[in-house]
């Protein structure tokens, strides 16, 4: 996924710029989510939630692999490595919590993880 996603952010964002290519893996990662969530079989090994998690990975590993470059540029160089360190740690807090959330499907039904993490 995560050679795809890089392969796919460079014409992207030469095509749309850095501020709508950014809204737009983050438009099409929260759309996914939503997609995956009613119970639709493409055939016997495929269904609808496997497709759409792969292509929310995808825009999601896209918009983070773009967020460096978006957010160096909009911070001043005074508050860059302050405004860096935060954006590093608060993915790390994210990535902590994907695990978390990931054992909500054990507990609940199959559209709460999916929904969380669609908003949040």
């Amino acid at each position: 996924g995560k050679i795809v996603a890089c392969l796919i952010l460079i014409p992207v964002c030469a095509w749309l710029g850095r501020k709508r290519s950014m809204l737009f893996f983050l438009t099409c990662g929260i759309l996914s989510n939503f997609l995956a969530m009613p119970d639709v079989k493409i055939n016997e090994n495929w269904t609808l939630e496997y497709v759409a998690c792969l292509l929310g990975n995808i825009a999601i590993t896209a918009a983070f692999a773009q967020i460096y470059l978006y957010t160096s540029e909009l911070a001043p160089t005074s508050h860059r490595g302050m405004i860096m360190s935060l954006s590093s740690s608060s993915a790390r807090v994210g990535s902590f919590m994907g695990t978390y959330i990931s054992l909500l499907y054990d507990i609940t039904d199959r559209r709460v993880p999916l929904a969380v993490n669609a908003g949040a």
